[in-house]
């Protein structure tokens, strides 16, 4: 089975290192290329087989029609499109050549029209694609390979909140609930919001318990899990989150909002009101302080067992066969 993964992008984050895992555990099974954006195709593992192309806009007719003749000479059974931009570059190229088309939605979008041109979208949580008016499937995001959880042994010297800082990852809420945790807070990511966090930090006298570093690497990560006393998530809105799972996969206990697929892996004691200040700030005064005395062992076993790239990735195998025998 000859696949084409595709993203459209000028950065690595979570849909490239969604496809790149993917990737690696497909290509000894089936004939994997990835169509990506030269500026950040070495940042792909090295195994894989990538074709770079110039990032354009989705009203480019002739970088499309470029697209057109080089998935058509590379005849594809499926293309498997990632993220809102790159589906609508898809549709636009099967208008030229047909293909079976395949589109993950990684997170939950306000406008979905895009992907309901394709023959079948993939969601990573059932609220992604809540609303389409096409076949779905729900495959869940997975924790990194990469992150051993068997040499975890943590320090448990401050709370952590890792993602990218903007309005939807919640971070204003979490600092704002902080007031009356002992607890250190570090947060980990880079973004726009950066600076209005910072002030945010400072207004409520936080500067002694809160501090932001820059994204890192995933050895830097495993570094930092190992010092959690507990992952906290606090999106308004989110498709996964997969930083949740790794977290849990290295056995650290984690608190969240009840985003994405969190209600399926989390009791309800766990979880607060997504963009609800009231409701984080009761889940991390009655829990944060007092983590290790709350059991999740159970919750890392089964995150270790069902979310696993190898489980997902057999899962998304069979939604391509199911695909392919279709008139």
């Amino acid at each position: 089975m000859k696949i084409i993964h595709i993203v459209m992008s000028d950065s690595f984050a979570g849909i490239e290192q969604h496809v790149n895992e993917l990737a690696c555990n497909q290509k000894n099974e089936f004939d994997i290329k990835i169509i990506v954006s030269s500026g950040i195709s070495k940042k792909f593992n090295s195994g894989l087989e990538l074709i770079e192309i110039e990032n354009f806009g989705r009203r480019s007719i002739y970088q499309i029609l470029k697209l057109a003749y080089l998935i058509n000479k590379i005849n594809p059974d499926i293309v498997h499109s990632h993220g809102t931009k790159t589906t609508q570059v898809i549709n636009i190229v099967k208008k030229f050549i047909p293909f079976k088309h395949l589109a993950t939605i990684h997170g939950v979008k306000k406008n979905l029209k895009a992907y309901e041109k394709a023959d079948l979208v993939i969601g990573v949580s059932s609220k992604t694609v809540a609303n389409l008016n096409v076949e779905t499937k729900v495959i869940s995001n997975w924790w990194s390979p990469l992150m051993s959880s068997n040499s975890i042994i943590r320090t448990n010297e401050y709370a952590l909140s890792v993602g990218r800082l903007e309005k939807v990852k919640g971070f204003d809420l979490l600092i704002k609930s902080w007031k009356n945790v002992n607890s250190n807070l570090l947060i980990v990511g880079t973004g726009k919001e950066y600076n209005n966090l910072k002030s945010l930090i400072s207004s409520y006298k936080l500067d002694k318990k809160i501090k932001i570093i820059n994204e890192v690497s995933q050895d830097k990560l495993i570094d930092l899990y190992k010092k959690a006393s507990v992952l906290l998530v606090a999106s308004r809105s989110e498709g996964g989150p997969r930083v949740a799972l790794e977290a849990l996969n290295c056995g650290v206990p984690v608190l969240s909002t009840d985003v994405g697929h969190m209600n399926q892996i989390l009791p309800k004691e766990f979880l607060a009101m997504p963009d609800d200040i009231n409701s984080l700030t009761k889940l991390i005064n009655n829990y944060v302080d007092q983590i290790e005395n709350f059991d999740q062992s159970s919750i890392y076993e089964y995150v270790r067992n069902e979310f696993s790239v190898q489980k997902k990735s057999m899962q998304i195998k069979e939604i391509y066969e199911d695909l392919l025998i279709r008139s």
